[in-house]
């Protein structure tokens, strides 16, 4: 089981995230309060293309400002997975952030249009790094509101949009016929191999969190679908994420 030490969730840590970001430089960067999560090169390249300036957090990882409330930050120049996207959001929270969300592929388990925006809502736990900061009975959900936002925003744009149950994994290639058999027959929406371990580190940092997924392939008893073509995608989704945590942010403050 994990933790393996009994009791771990109450323990304090031996250092926090912001010695690490500060250790860096001359105190904590400034990053926005509201951060997207990227995990596809070509959304990072559109992103450098219209970013206004970088905040450094800790060595190569970076966060580029969109606007004054929202920022981008690359994960996939870090790494994938789990344990990467914890680390990150802990960076990026420790350096301000109040707001993070992940924009990036999933795999599609129901049948849904393959322009879809996924909106998943709570996950099904199947990596380790999650049951570090949370017990394992505990449910780890995205937060309501910013899926709220998301949803108007993505669906504005066009978007079909559908929320439902995701299943994090690390383990990408002992994805098995009857897991995703059981899966799809209970409704769940989407699987990704981060969407678990962000929100928990999110819940227990007091921030807010949601997962955005483009279709990039559906998984099926039947077989694997490794592409789903779609003439827009991860790009186009975009505009409609920075208005939507924009939203959130004002919705907040209010």
């Amino acid at each position: 089981m994990i933790p393996n030490h009994p009791e771990k969730h109450g323990a304090e840590a031996l250092f926090d995230p912001s010695d690490a970001v500060a250790a860096q430089g001359e105190g904590l960067p400034d990053v926005p309060p509201a951060v997207l999560f990227g995990y596809q090169p070509s959304l990072t390249e559109a992103v450098r293309e219209r970013a206004d300036g970088t905040e450094t957090l800790v060595r190569s990882q970076v966060c580029l400002r969109l606007t004054d409330q929202v920022g981008y930050v690359p994960v996939h120049e870090a790494g994938v997975g789990a344990p990467v996207t914890a680390m990150v959001a802990e960076n990026a929270i420790a350096a301000g952030a109040r707001a993070v969300a992940m924009l990036g592929g999933g795999a599609a388990l129901q049948r849904v249009p393959p322009d879809a925006a996924l909106l998943p809502t709570e996950a099904i736990r199947d990596e380790g790094v999650s049951y570090h900061y949370l017990p394992g009975d505990e449910p780890v959900r995205a937060t309501p509101g910013l899926l709220d936002h998301l949803k108007e925003h993505l669906a504005s744009a066009g978007f079909p949009t559908r929320r439902g149950p995701t299943w994090t994994t690390s383990a990408i290639y002992r994805e098995t016929v009857p897991e995703v058999e059981r899966y799809q027959s209970e409704g769940v929406l989407s699987l990704c191999m981060e969407s678990a371990a962000l929100w928990a580190v999110c819940r227990y940092r007091d921030v807010a969190t949601a997962t955005v997924h483009e279709v990039g392939d559906y998984l099926d008893p039947e077989g694997w679908e490794p592409e789903a073509p779609a003439e827009r995608g991860l790009v186009e989704m975009l505009d409609p994420a920075v208005a939507a945590l924009t939203a959130h942010l004002d919705a907040v403050a209010d």
